[in-house]
């Protein structure tokens, strides 16, 4: 997996492991996304781009670790970062969106 040294990396689950991963990403991020399976969940691993922001997985969402822990995870992330519980599928992701400028 190669993406431009010079550019900030972002990283987003965006479900489970499946061969697929890779097209995925690469349909999601067209300008050289990059996908792989990360125990059993598809990440995808993309330049920071235009938009200025990345999303982090940070685990899953549950009754020990709500939207509170979630972004208090996400905190360590810069003073401008959000931490979220997201739902995807069946699952409930703490989501982590940061500035990457």
């Amino acid at each position: 997996m190669e993406l431009s040294a010079e550019a900030a990396v972002c990283t987003r689950q965006i479900g489970a492991c499946a061969p697929s991963c890779s097209d995925i990403c690469a349909s999601k991020y067209p300008n050289g996304g990059k996908g792989a399976c990360q125990g059993d969940s598809c990440v995808c691993f993309y330049e920071c781009g235009t938009e200025k922001r990345c999303n982090v997985g940070l685990g899953r969402c549950s009754a020990q670790c709500n939207d509170a822990c979630c972004a208090a995870k996400c905190a360590q992330q810069g003073s401008l970062s959000e931490g979220f519980c997201d739902r995807l599928g069946y699952n409930f992701l703490c989501q982590c969106s940061y500035d990457c400028s």
